[in-house]
């Protein structure tokens, strides 16, 4: 367990030290990935190399756009596919926005 904390402290720190430049952003990325699979043999927990996968994509794509996906969360739920109470409201707003 100690592995894996002190791998995503690093990249965190890392990513965190950065400049918002493509170029740097591109080259943290491909370290950082560099750094799991060199790391991925001390993990206890073997799934954390696909989600640190999806993190290090995440972070790199929150330096791009400014937004975190959700898709690094085991547990979430298809963008695709709202709740009702999701859907009702939206419906609401759009017909707001239309009529």
């Amino acid at each position: 367990m100690i592995a894996e904390i002190e791998f995503f402290t690093e990249i965190f720190e890392e990513f965190l030290g950065m400049d918002n430049q493509i170029y740097e952003n591109e080259l943290w990325k491909a370290h950082s990935i560099i750094k799991l699979m060199r790391v991925s043999n001390e993990f206890v927990d073997k799934e954390l190399v696909e989600e640190g996968l999806k993190i290090i994509i995440n972070l790199c794509r929150f330096k791009e756009c400014g937004d975190l996906l959700d898709s690094y969360e085991k547990e979430s739920y298809p963008i695709n596919e709202l709740e009702e109470s999701e859907k009702i409201l939206l419906g609401s707003i759009l017909k707001a926005e239309f009529t």
